[in-house]
This record gives C-alpha cells, structure tokens and sequence, in this order.
C-alpha cells in the first residue's frame, strides 16, 4: 500500500511483506522495485522521499531495503524503525 503524506510531504510504503515460503527468491525486491517505480511518477504529490518502517529484527528485510538504497532516519517506534530513501538515489 502506498499513501502520500502531504504534511511532510512523502510517500509511505505500508505493510510491504514477502508470505515466508516466497521469500529468498527475488519476489520481494522486484515488488519494491516496482512500487518505487509507481512512486517516481508522482501520482500525489511532488515529492522525492520515500519510507517505511521495518521490525528491528527483521534483518532480512533491512537488508533488503539497505540494498535498495533505503536508510535509516533515526526515527523508532516501539519494535520498527523508520527507513527512507530519496528516489532520486535509487539503484
């Protein structure tokens, strides 16, 4: 799910997950790739930012999302951390 938030302004990418049984087989960034693709053409607003959260332990997905150029902001809540990437750096 995508929303835009037009207070910051950003896209949010929500409940992004991979059922465990297709993970590991390249589902998971070509679905990433593809939302980031959707957001680039700016069907809300114009804005570069992307972000999610992901779980703490999640390292899978972290990685996954390191990879695809998203970093950690900083920003925490209870067991997720916030990750954002601007598109323009996107690989």
């Amino acid at each position: 799910m995508v929303i835009y938030d037009y207070d910051i302004p950003e896209y949010d990418i929500w409940h992004m997950m991979m059922d465990s049984s297709e993970q590991g087989k390249g589902y998971g960034k070509e679905a990433l790739n593809r939302v980031l693709e959707y957001i680039s053409t700016k069907p809300f607003g114009n804005s570069d930012r992307a972000a999610l959260t992901c779980g703490k332990n999640n390292t899978v997905a972290m990685k996954l999302y390191e990879r695809m150029g998203f970093s950690a902001t900083g920003a925490e809540d209870e067991d997720e951390i916030e990750m954002a990437l601007t598109l323009s750096q996107h690989k």
